[in-house]
């Protein structure tokens, strides 16, 4: 299973295409032979399927064994293919409640817990470099919200050695960050650093980082100073 769900609906309702042949010298002619030559293999669509209970279980089967999901993806990807079939077939009025009923199931059978996603989400990305910030407004935009999501990022900054303190997630995010892009401190060249300064506060601001943390990666003399500035311990 993938690390993440993607932005756009999947479709396995696809077939392959029956490869064409070239056809015989002057059947068409070479530009036409030439075009069938190209088409040969490729994914056409199918018409939508009608909605029933069994498809919606298929389908949320087949995107759950390919990505780790929230309820409001999986409820996203449903509701695509729900008006996919709305163009061809009539729609029961119990598609609602068909929808409700499968996704309570995924639930219990642990196909989906967001909370669960959302703290290995919020890891990987403050691994990554990210801020609290910028991770609390993924996971928004992952359907995570409320004391779902605040749940979350404690439990992210715990599994991460900062105890409850998420504002030591961001210290630590801040430094990772800066040591990537070179910015501040980590900049090997101490005459460009001075002319960086403010595009590296920018670019550090951007990210969703405090500007106590912007000041100290472009103050700080050495990583050891840094450090302090952030009051991170040497372990991490």
């Amino acid at each position: 299973m993938s690390s993440d769900d993607p932005s756009a609906d999947f479709d396995p309702d696809y077939a392959s295409a029956r490869p064409q042949g070239r056809g015989e010298a002057g059947e068409g002619g070479p530009q036409q032979n030439s075009r069938r030559g190209r088409n040969a293999g490729r994914r056409q669509p199918r018409k939508p399927r009608k909605i029933t209970p069994e498809y919606l279980r298929r389908v949320a089967l087949h995107y759950l064994d390919r990505y780790s999901a929230t309820e409001a993806s999986l409820r996203a990807v449903l509701n695509r293919r729900i008006r996919k079939s709305a163009t061809l077939h009539e729609t029961d009025p119990d598609i609602p409640a068909w929808v409700d009923a499968l996704i309570d199931d995924m639930k219990r059978l642990g196909f989906i817990n967001d909370e669960a996603f959302a703290q290995t989400r919020a890891v990987s990305l403050h691994r990554s470099g990210k801020s609290a910030r910028a991770i609390r407004q993924t996971l928004v935009g992952k359907g995570i919200r409320g004391e779902a999501l605040d749940r979350a990022m404690t439990a992210a900054a715990d599994e991460l050695g900062h105890g409850e303190d998420t504002r030591a997630m961001d210290r630590r995010a801040g430094l990772e960050f800066a040591r990537r892009r070179r910015l501040g401190v980590f900049n090997p060249l101490s005459e460009v650093r001075a002319k960086r300064r403010e595009k590296d506060m920018a670019a550090l601001a951007r990210r969703g980082f405090s500007y106590d943390i912007c000041l100290a990666v472009v103050e700080a003399r050495d990583e050891d100073d840094l450090r302090d500035r952030l009051e991170l311990d040497l372990d991490f």
